[in-house]
């Protein structure tokens, strides 16, 4: 929504809106000449206003949506607009499960000064996920939790993976499968579709209406990641290219991510050589593997993580960048998907060193008394665990068990986000006190 109502308001909309709290990236609109405001209310609706964009997670009864439709005013689901934007460039998307904002970043540094709207802060988004270049090219992420990605129609498109995540929208994965088939069915006959090694993206592109490009290993692949290493790998094409890459952001998931923006980006004109050079100062997008501070020797990283498949991505990229534990404060997200998925959380959080799982963030769903985080934290095996209900009290919880060498995650889609710096303070608070290092695991 921060990234649409910046460009918006570049190319000559009047843009104002709100937010549930003050955040950063309303401080950041604000910067753009963007009247945004913390708090919703039907006297936010601007007198002037014709048209109300909202997105999915915000309810019939919103105040704000009240008032438009008592004045009778046009309202639009954020992907129409989004739409609208990209259909002015030659549209890019990047659809799937997992992955997407990264490899959008990625894909954004690739070919230099594309136009983007990507659901993470990226380089040039003025603290947003969105910028306008020169370039003819408009990235953006295709959302499945809504469906929403059915209103894009890209150019060409690249498909990570495909998982069942959302589970309050989909019955199960075949029913994701099936949108993401709807996707990519809309691509034209001279488009590309890029397919991650996932078998599922592997066949959806291979019944595409448009050429594929299929990313490797496997029979049939336009490139394949060898000699992997944290720091980099080397990318052998089926035509005989071949190019080492390196890499500032840790993880195998990264790797494949990596694969695919060069690959749709080998088809947008950019050569190998050159694609190598720009993705080896790509660092990363907010919240994605994120360093928020170190302090006594103990490194605090903050990721979006909130399927089982992500947090198991992202401890094992945790593993390559830390010689010493690794600790999780765990946020689930949702109350439907923690009924579904509490076992498998469970399982990927065991390959912690400790972990902490907090009060579930309910996001847009209501409070749901018969499951709670306590259930995963009471079923992860092998490894410490323990609930701590508000995230206010997982700073108190955790630093004394802390030493030096431990690489600390926040994860989750919530607000853990903001336990990074109350992280470090209060290391740093144990260090000025003389009781820094000091505990155990246990």
């Amino acid at each position: 929504m921060s990234g649409i109502a910046r460009l918006a308001a570049e190319i000559g909309y009047t843009v104002s809106g709100t937010d549930r709290e003050e955040s950063p990236t309303l401080e950041a609109l604000r910067s753009a000449g963007i009247d945004a405001r913390a708090g919703h209310g039907a006297r936010a609706v601007p007198a002037n206003a014709q048209t109300l964009v909202i997105s999915s997670a915000v309810p019939p009864d919103n105040p704000e949506r009240v008032a438009g439709a008592e004045r009778g005013l046009e309202e639009i689901h954020r992907s129409e607009l989004l739409a609208e934007l990209m259909g002015a460039r030659r549209g890019l998307a990047v659809a799937g499960a997992h992955g997407k904002s990264t490899t959008s970043g990625m894909l954004a540094v690739i070919l230099d000064d594309p136009s983007a709207c990507v659901g993470a802060v990226i380089a040039g988004g003025g603290g947003t996920g969105a910028r306008w270049g020169d370039d003819p090219w408009f990235i953006s992420e295709a959302d499945e939790s809504d469906r929403s990605l059915l209103n894009l129609v890209p150019e060409a498109a690249i498909l990570l993976n495909v998982d069942l995540d959302h589970h309050a929208e989909y019955a199960d994965v075949d029913e994701v499968a099936g949108v993401f088939a709807r996707f990519l069915s809309r691509l034209p006959p001279d488009g590309l579709v890029i397919a991650g090694p996932d078998p599922r993206a592997r066949a959806l592109a291979a019944a595409a209406p448009c050429p594929a490009r299929l990313i490797g290993p496997g029979e049939g692949a336009f490139c394949t990641p060898v000699d992997i290493a944290d720091g980099g790998f080397t990318l052998v094409c089926a035509d005989g290219r071949r190019r080492d890459v390196r890499l500032a952001v840790p993880g195998r998931h990264n790797v494949d991510n990596a694969c695919a923006a060069i690959a749709l980006a080998d088809w947008c004109g950019v050569d190998l050589a050159r694609a190598a050079e720009r993705i080896a100062g790509f660092t990363g997008v907010g919240r994605r593997f994120e360093l928020r501070g170190a302090a006594g020797g103990v490194t605090i990283v903050d990721d979006y993580a909130h399927h089982p498949a992500e947090v198991r991505a992202t401890i094992a990229a945790a593993r390559e960048r830390s010689a010493g534990r690794v600790i999780v404060i765990f946020q689930p997200h949702l109350y439907s998907r923690t009924r579904a998925l509490g076992p498998d959380f469970a399982r990927e959080l065991s390959a912690a060193d400790l972990v902490i799982v907090t009060g579930i963030y309910a996001a847009r769903e209501s409070h749901d008394p018969t499951v709670s985080g306590r259930d995963i934290a009471e079923a992860v095996s092998g490894v410490p665990a323990r609930y701590v209900d508000a995230l206010d009290d997982v700073p108190g919880q955790v630093v004394p068990c802390l030493r030096a060498g431990d690489l600390v995650l926040t994860m989750g889609a919530g607000d853990v986000t903001r336990l990074g710096g109350d992280l470090v303070s209060e290391v740093e608070r144990h260090i000025n006190g003389g009781h820094f290092p000091s505990g155990d695991a246990s």
